[in-house]
């Protein structure tokens, strides 16, 4: 029998996406050993009074380019 996939989720605006959110996601999966990482960009962040600058449709694109290099990443929508 195997064992449960140990998942970590971030979830953000990531407007942009930068190393501070990438070495946290990375710090968590090193000391909980986790399999995957779930990156999930806020279509309408709740806690910001002003709009993303950039478009949902960017920031996903952004967060897909920016985790490319780790293959047990995933960038989802919500």
């Amino acid at each position: 029998m195997s064992r449960p996939c140990r998942l970590g989720i971030l979830g953000g605006t990531f407007d942009p996406i930068h190393y501070g959110h990438l070495d946290a996601a990375l710090a968590a999966q090193q000391a909980l050993g986790l399999d995957e990482i779930w990156i999930l960009p806020t279509h309408v962040p709740p806690h910001r009074t002003l709009d993303p600058r950039a478009t949902p449709y960017h920031r996903f694109s952004l967060a897909a380019l920016a985790v490319s290099d780790q293959p047990t990443w995933r960038v989802r929508s919500e």
